[in-house]
């Protein structure tokens, strides 16, 4: 069974009052969830992302399926793929918190849609900022692995929760990490990968992931880079040894040479 999801986040101002909408059923059409999700002040983008964090937070309570995502937001879809880069700073915050909620997953994918498919994840985001709440159509029961959808029917009121926002944070505080060294020790197939390797460049992992890295390549190397971020060296030396990881992706063929900074 796969599993569907539609999201859509939007500000009035740009910045201004925002909300993000989610939209979950089965591929039988039975929903799962259906909720919009008052943000506060922030801009179109940081709502976008903001919808698909509260996409994920739900994913993560069900069974694990297969999971196609469907976004109207072309930048954000790109940037998730890692065909355009983040450079604003108030996004990348949201997009590595993204690409962290999405490891969590067995198998996605996420596609650009145009806006009028769009339309009820739309709906649900521009409720819950007409309201300055979240409004609950469809909700999950629980907040365990075998969560499944509430046995009760839709209201035909959408429920609004008056409570404070739910603002996710647009900054992180610094964390200061060993810095791990990946280099490219063979190209990526240039055809297929959305986000090419070439030979010998080289990324920095510390607290964050690096620029320029597809999510199959940042999938494949993020287990190996944390190993050697916590385990602690031994006298002087690393206690996890320099490794060869190969991308997650089949067609890929990009190889990595991955060694704690001055091993």
């Amino acid at each position: 069974m796969a599993l569907i999801v539609h999201f859509d986040g939007g500000s009035r101002g740009n910045p201004g009052p925002a909300a993000a909408g989610v939209v979950i059923h089965d591929d039988a059409g039975t929903p799962l969830l259906e909720a919009g999700y008052f943000l506060g002040r922030m801009t179109n983008n940081q709502a976008e992302y903001n919808g698909l964090l509260h996409a994920l937070d739900a994913l993560i309570r069900l069974p694990d399926d297969e999971v196609v995502i469907y976004s109207d937001s072309e930048l954000l879809v790109r940037q998730i793929t890692g065909e355009y880069r983040v450079k604003s700073p108030d996004l990348k915050p949201l997009h590595e918190e993204a690409h962290r909620r999405l490891l969590k997953l067995d198998t996605w994918r996420i596609q650009h849609v145009r806006r009028e498919k769009n339309r009820r994840a739309d709906q649900l985001a521009n409720r819950a900022m007409s309201h300055g709440g979240d409004v609950i159509e469809v909700e999950l029961l629980g907040a365990g692995a075998d969560a499944g959808p509430s046995s009760k029917p839709a209201s035909k009121k959408p429920k609004v929760t008056a409570a404070s926002p739910t603002v996710m944070p647009t900054t992180m505080p610094t964390i200061m990490m060993p810095s791990v060294i990946v280099r490219v020790t063979r190209a990526s197939n240039p055809e297929v990968c959305p986000a090419p390797c070439p030979a010998k460049r080289v990324h920095t992992f510390d607290a964050t992931v690096p620029e320029g890295l597809c999510v199959n390549a940042a999938h494949a190397l993020l287990n190996t880079v944390l190993a050697l971020q916590h385990v602690p060296p031994s006298d002087g030396e690393p206690a996890v040894p320099p490794m060869t990881v190969r991308c997650s992706r089949a067609d890929c063929g990009a190889v990595f040479d991955v060694r704690c900074d001055g091993a």
